[in-house]
């Protein structure tokens, strides 16, 4: 059966245990919420990085693409799954671009922003984040997110909802992982100094990231000394994980929404 349109959920991907149910989840909100659509979830990830099975089924882009051509859907959105523009969505649209020149040049395509791509995003994500902290924590307790970090030009949305967060809450802190493995994180540095500073005895640990994958669960909140937690602990402050991917909470999968919204009405 033909569908009137098709939906691509492009994300990243991961290959930890039980991450990709999360986007499974949000694919089935946004099936609801478009119940004429076929939507399909795709892995931006390379595939030198693993094969569909790794990824919960997820296929490329370009593969994703391939099938909805060949059953007749001509109509498609590409919603990013993206926390800012970063490498990968600017990858994304140079693929979507490449696919149109070489075989998909009848297919009208609409693409959705990543979470955070203007400066209303960036206050919208800033209420977001506030009214999805940790419901047992108290005010003398500190929040730290973990984000993936990029290069500019997303660099500065992670810079700006830093800079509201601190205004409005100046315990709750967002850093960023390193660029490479291995290499030192300024960011759990200076976040470190700055709560032992303030006399801070807790932390909760949160991932400022599609879904909690294993930079959640290992880099942010593992037991090795230098995670995030480690160093932390390290220091003498306490932390408690929640290990909840942006995608499973509602305040920032409705940000998404919305700009996936707004692809699905320039397809007309």
């Amino acid at each position: 059966m033909n569908h009137a349109c098709g939906i691509i959920l492009a994300a990243h991907g991961s290959r930890y245990p039980g991450a990709m149910k999360a986007l499974a989840v949000f694919r089935d909100t946004v099936a609801a919420r478009y119940p004429g659509a076929d939507v399909a979830i795709a892995r931006t990830v390379g595939r030198k990085h693993g094969s569909a099975a790794a990824y919960g089924g997820a296929r490329q882009v370009s593969d994703v693409l391939a099938a909805f051509l060949e059953a007749g859907i001509t109509r498609v959105a590409v919603q990013s799954l993206h926390v800012v523009p970063g490498e990968e969505y600017h990858e994304l649209l140079a693929g979507l671009g490449r696919w149109l020149q070489t075989g998909g040049g009848g297919t009208a395509l609409s693409v959705g922003a990543p979470l955070l791509a203007d400066l209303a995003d960036v206050d919208q994500v800033a209420g977001a984040v506030l009214d999805s902290l940790p419901a047992g924590r108290t005010p003398d307790e500190a929040v730290v997110l973990m984000g993936h970090g990029a290069p500019p030009p997303g660099a500065g949305f992670y810079e700006a909802l830093r800079e509201r967060l601190r205004r409005r809450d100046p315990l709750v802190a967002l850093g960023a992982m390193p660029r490479e493995r291995g290499t030192p994180c300024l960011d759990i540095g200076h976040i470190r100094d700055r709560l032992t500073a303030c006399g801070v005895e807790k932390a909760w640990l949160m991932p400022f990231l599609t879904v909690a994958g294993a930079h959640a669960c290992s880099d942010l909140a593992g037991e090795r000394p230098d995670s995030w937690r480690g160093q932390l602990e390290a220091a003498g402050v306490a932390c408690q994980s929640q290990p909840a991917g942006l995608i499973e909470m509602e305040p920032f999968a409705a940000v998404w929404a919305k700009h996936l919204d707004r692809a699905m009405a320039r397809l007309g």
